[in-house]
């Protein structure tokens, strides 16, 4: 809801009234307005339902939902302490990039039904959030995980009394109150102290080309999860649980600064996929 809250700022009026206009359409649009004057404090209705379609994908999984599609989530890039060399995942068919190129798709296929397209603008706001997560581009192999660690989820740390997974630290970074007049405010301070202008990916050309586009975003996440993550290699796991590896001085504190950084690129990255898609 983070990054949503920043690209929904930084769209036009004309294409806040489009993906506003949308959304009426999306399958829980009736349990949002429901839920809207429980949740919102001082939001209005189209920014609040915005940020709640992007955390649809999740609320979805595994409930035998005809838009679910589980393996979209990330793309598991094997990392090999200690060169790290660069290694493709077995398939390409049904993971982050995937989702990402299909949601777009249906997105700008102006014959397809409302309903699919609303539900896969859910699902574009909420994977390109996914994929600047740097777990969600990565799994760790070593001794200890011979099949690898899943992105993070059987690699265990200690940041306090109790063990937990790596992933979930990582996915907490930005707040574990599901409160969207908390993420908009998060959201707002965020894009206030890392203006676009920051990233030389959005301001000099760099971005690439559409084709490529999500690969490229996939492996910054990757060369992210080994320097920053797993700390080349040198960050300490348990594989088993709680009590997990104590975590190094200032860890939280570093990742918590990279996840900031992140949100705020994917929420402009956001925007500008949209403003392109939903004119």
């Amino acid at each position: 809801m983070v990054i949503a809250g920043i690209a929904y700022k930084e769209l036009s009026p004309e294409t806040k009234h489009a993906v506003g206009t949308l959304l009426k359409s999306h399958p829980d649009y009736q349990k949002w307005t429901n839920s809207f004057a429980g949740d919102s404090a001082g939001m209005d209705l189209d920014t609040y339902v915005f940020m709640r379609a992007s955390t649809w994908p999740d609320e979805i999984r595994r409930k035998h939902n005809d838009y679910d599609h589980p393996q979209w989530h990330y793309i598991d890039y094997p990392l090999r302490p200690k060169k790290f060399k660069m290694e493709e995942p077995s398939t390409h068919d049904d993971d982050v990039l995937f989702g990402l190129a299909q949601s777009e798709k249906v997105l700008a296929d102006k014959d397809a039904s409302a309903e699919s397209r609303a539900a896969h603008l859910s699902w574009l706001l909420h994977l390109v959030g996914d994929i600047h997560q740097p777990l969600h581009c990565a799994s760790y192999f070593s001794a200890e995980f011979p099949k690898g660690d899943k992105g993070g989820n059987s690699f265990y740390v200690k940041p306090a009394k109790k063990g937990i997974k790596l992933h979930s630290l990582w996915d907490g970074l930005l707040g574990t109150r599901n409160h969207p007049q908390t993420q908009l405010n998060d959201a707002i301070r965020i894009r206030a102290s890392h203006p676009r202008t920051e990233f030389a990916q959005l301001t000099d050309g760099k971005e690439t080309a559409d084709a490529q586009k999500f690969k490229e975003w996939s492996l910054e996440g990757r060369t992210l999860a080994i320097e920053k993550a797993y700390l080349k290699g040198k960050l300490k796991s348990s594989a088993k649980g709680d009590p997990g590896g104590t975590l190094p001085k200032d860890y939280t504190k570093d990742a918590k600064v990279v996840a900031e950084n992140q949100a705020a690129l994917a929420g402009y990255r956001l925007a500008d996929e949209i403003e392109r898609l939903c004119k």
